[in-house]
């Protein structure tokens, strides 16, 4: 496959349109003051539809926030311990357990490309086996994957199982320097990603984040802040699928070509659309934030109540220690501060099994609840109208 085969003056028009929101969108949540909160926020939102991309469900954000956070700070992140230990309201019906802990393996994923995809990085067919291994097993698991598969795909889709290696190199080198924009270079990774087929398990996901390296590298999330591009990824599953299915085809380079078009353009489109629904969630906390802070609390600048105004909208559920080491505080001064919101009705103090405190704020939940089901039913109404 010629990687370098230049895509059509439209496509490449509208990789520049949506390069061009997201630096527009980086530099709008860098002056935001509880951006640096807002990470793992925006992770669970994209990590939600990263999952309905490939399983029918609907997992609920708040929890996925909550337990990502809890897990760095009391287990060192191992998702599947805190999730079986933990005894706070986050208890997920069990059919979604396996689906929690694949979106809890996929925001520790993709932490991880943003934390190793800086300037002068330079992936190694290491990389994806590793990347492939976290989306399975987590980010500090000792369980490690098989690598390349060794097997054939049924009907003989995909790369010859010996050669995989070698195309995985040739991509890595592809994804090492500046070729089109970072945008068009990503599509051009995930495309060749899925017509190889290196793993036998969480390919799509591993593809997906393989192809956000140059965009990291290249500065197109600025101070990390992702972007939701799954939604719209998970919008046209059927239509997706397709795409997929072709690039792993016999076909001539014509309609070979065409099917790349149709791709890259197919990744355009979400990508703008994850700006937009990134900046209509922005623009529903920071009025949130206003209305806390206009209701006549003492907010002395970078105190614990100033932070923890900040942290609670985006982690809705925190015990005391657990805020004290998230906004650097010690533990009086948070527990004083959360008494300050509690008595301003900000938050509530909920006891769980008679042991645990924990405070509770409902506002910062609904708000990110309802932001996902809107964009659930935005989905629903996109797919019926395309049927």
């Amino acid at each position: 496959m010629d990687y370098l085969k230049p895509f059509s003056a439209d496509t490449q028009a509208a990789f520049f349109n949506a390069e061009a929101e997201m630096i527009r969108f980086g530099e709008r949540a860098a002056q935001l003051p509880h951006a640096e909160f807002l990470k793992n926020t925006l992770l669970a939102i994209d990590a939600v539809f990263a999952v309905r991309m490939a399983h029918d469900v609907s997992l609920p954000p708040v929890p996925l926030i909550v337990l990502s956070s809890v897990a760095e700070w009391r287990y060192e992140n191992d998702v599947e311990r805190c999730l079986a230990t933990t005894r706070s309201m986050l208890r997920l019906p069990e059919e979604m357990g396996e689906a929690t802990i694949e979106a809890l393996h996929y925001m520790q994923a993709l932490e991880w490309i943003s934390r190793i995809s800086k300037p002068g990085f330079a992936a190694t067919p290491e990389t994806i086996v590793r990347l492939n291994e976290i989306l399975l097993y987590g980010i500090n698991s000792e369980e490690h994957g098989h690598g390349f598969r060794k097997t054939y795909l049924p009907y003989k889709k995909g790369s010859v199982p010996l050669e995989i290696p070698r195309e995985i190199k040739k991509l890595c080198d592809f994804c090492n320097g500046d070729y089109f924009s970072p945008l068009g270079q990503a599509s051009v990774i995930h495309h060749a990603f899925e017509r190889i087929v290196p793993f036998d398990a969480m390919i799509d996901r591993t593809g997906l984040l393989f192809a956000f390296m140059p965009m990291f590298r290249r500065g197109l999330f600025a101070n990390e802040l992702m972007v939701p591009i799954c939604w719209g990824a998970s919008l046209e599953r059927e239509y997706r699928r397709t795409l997929k299915d072709a690039s792993r085809k016999e076909l001539t380079s014509e309609s070979h070509k065409v099917y790349k078009e149709q791709w890259a353009a197919y990744n355009a489109r979400n990508t703008s659309m994850g700006v937009v629904i990134a900046n209509m969630f922005l623009s529903k906390v920071s009025k949130l934030r206003e209305n806390w802070r206009s209701c006549g609390l003492k907010i002395p600048a970078n105190s614990a109540t100033d932070k923890l105004l900040d942290l609670f909208l985006a982690i809705p559920q925190l015990a005391t220690r657990h805020a004290a080491s998230c906004i650097g505080k010690s533990y009086g001064a948070t527990n004083e501060a959360m008494r300050q919101l509690v008595k301003a009705g900000i938050v509530k103090e909920v006891a769980i099994d008679n042991r645990e405190r924990v405070f509770v704020c409902d506002q910062s939940a609904a708000l990110i609840a309802d932001f996902v089901e809107s964009l659930e039913k935005m989905g629903e109404v996109a797919s019926e109208a395309d049927e």
